[in-house]
């Protein structure tokens, strides 16, 4: 296995080589990269590439891009600052496996590059439109007809880690014939912006306790939504009490066992993320 580090400065490849090193994890070769062609020019099928998300994230976006266009095989994780979290969904969009917060836990590194050499990476879900499909709907009709935001469909791609996408997460637990979660994660400047929409004021700044109270009630109304046109079919289910965890970075986790379908939109000039993880209880 080749690790690539992809930054523009020695800090964070050389921690990578000590985590490494430290841990006694031998048939690791490593190289530093400061620009795309050296990035492409060390890749070769045994390869990783960390990107280090303290650039512009156009830039390391493209970075991603590069590296799935000259082998879609080969795994991209992103490491990025708590305080960028919110802007990784370009790099996500762009075919990266995974985000690794920073100042990174060393066992959490190792663990995402084996685990990601180990998996593989597929490069799209095969979706049962039979479940999927009304939670797309439901998303839709909720930011239109309560938020006043129209929203467009991006992309739709697996997502294997915990680590959420936005800065401001709705949760909600399902149960019964199928069983999962389903949760809406937003960038701040979305979540405040939709609140103002709803409560027909100017958008705010901060991530109040109205705006979260708000973005419960939005997963509550995506939820409802599906829940009433799956019931006839055997993904019908129960849902509980939403629940709202918010900062940058913040980890969700999902049903293991059952692929955990991530949906992008834009809206608003933001993107913003819904994960479905379901599956029938009797072949979870």
């Amino acid at each position: 296995m080749k690790i690539i580090t992809v930054s523009e400065t020695n800090t964070t490849p050389n921690m990578v080589r000590g985590v490494f090193l430290h841990k006694k994890l031998g048939g690791v070769d490593f190289a530093h990269a400061n620009s795309k062609d050296a990035m492409l020019k060390a890749m070769d099928n045994q390869s990783v590439v960390l990107i280090d998300w303290e650039a512009d994230p156009a830039i390391c976006a493209e970075y991603v891009y590069a590296a799935k266009e000259k082998d879609a095989k080969v795994p991209v994780l992103l490491i990025s600052p708590k305080i960028k979290a919110g802007t990784t969904f370009a790099g996500i969009k762009a075919g990266a496996a995974a985000i690794i917060n920073k100042p990174f836990d060393p066992d959490d590194l190792v663990r995402s590059i084996v685990g990601v050499v180990k998996k593989g990476q597929p490069t799209r879900p095969t979706v049962n439109v039979e479940f999927i499909n009304p939670f797309i709907d439901a998303t839709r009709n909720v930011f239109s007809s309560m938020c006043k935001v129209e929203i467009v469909r991006k992309s739709i791609f697996l997502k294997d880690d915990y680590k959420m996408l936005g800065d401001i997460s709705g949760v909600m637990e399902l149960s019964g014939a199928a069983g999962g979660g389903v949760v809406v994660s937003l960038p701040a400047p979305l979540a405040c912006l939709v609140v103002g929409n709803m409560l027909g004021e100017p958008p705010g700044v901060e991530l109040t306790q109205d705006v979260r109270d708000a973005v419960g009630e939005i997963i509550n109304m995506i939820s409802g939504q599906a829940k009433a046109s799956l019931v006839k079919t055997r993904y019908h289910f129960t849902i509980s009490i939403p629940t709202v965890v918010t900062g940058p970075g913040h980890e969700i986790a999902h049903k293991t066992g059952t692929p955990n379908i991530v949906v992008l939109f834009e809206g608003g000039g933001h993107d913003f993320a819904l994960q479905v993880c379901l599956s029938p209880n009797d072949v979870a």
